[in-house]
């Protein structure tokens, strides 16, 4: 899990990178790379699929398009419709769209990416459609989206959706409940964990920041 980046669609040539050591000493690990819409306008994005096409890496770039950048709509900044998948032919990837909001749509897709990159069939993008539910960060009370509009995808919450549809299939509600209350726990266990942890030394600071896995030579 590689999630220490600040700038946006740097993650791209960083997944690139994890694909291409997995490949070279021939692990077959597979890259999963999570970007959101606004990282398709990026140069790092079309660096980024150009090489891993032409390296065949075991890499799968999964767009998580929510429909906002930032502040910004997506289609107000950009010259196709679908950010990500409309620009994949343009590096030898087919343009592969789910619903983002469907569980097993989006897992039958990965799933398939991911055993066809293990067996050296090369990268593969998947954009999926979704919609965050609040602003993009907890500072932004995101009230530049139409309130029709979000009160829309939040009826299209894929785990009350998901639900219902295993209760349609015949699964228990008790054994979901359980479930339920089984993710919940381990969340509250696990934060319960940190805040009681202790705080990190400082000097941890310094490790593996350079190749050598320290910092002190710099100076």
């Amino acid at each position: 899990m590689l999630g220490s980046y600040a700038i946006i669609g740097a993650q791209l040539v960083i997944a690139n990178g994890t694909a291409w050591s997995a490949q070279y000493r021939g692990t077959g690990q597979v890259t999963v790379c999570f970007f959101g819409d606004g990282a398709t306008n990026i140069g790092a994005f079309h660096e980024a699929l150009n090489l891993a096409v032409v390296w065949a890496l075991p890499v799968v770039f999964i767009c998580e398009n929510n429909h906002y950048m930032e502040y910004t709509a997506i289609e107000t900044v950009t010259a196709v419709k679908r950010p990500a998948a409309d620009r994949a032919p343009a590096y030898g990837l087919p343009a592969v769209v789910v619903d983002g909001n469907d569980v097993e749509a989006v897992h039958a897709a990965a799933a398939a990416a991911i055993d066809r990159a293990r067996e050296g069939g090369g990268p593969a993008l998947i954009e999926a459609i979704t919609y965050r539910h609040g602003g993009h960060s907890r500072a932004d009370p995101g009230k530049y989206r139409p309130a029709d509009e979000v009160a829309e995808w939040l009826g299209r919450d894929p785990l009350p959706a998901y639900r219902g549809v295993l209760i349609s299939r015949g699964v228990d509600e008790a054994v979901l409940d359980q479930i339920d209350a089984a993710a919940k726990a381990a969340v509250d266990l696990a934060t319960e964990e940190a805040k009681a942890g202790p705080e990190p030394d400082l000097a941890s600071a310094f490790t593996n920041v350079w190749d050598n896995g320290g910092w002190a030579w710099r100076n």
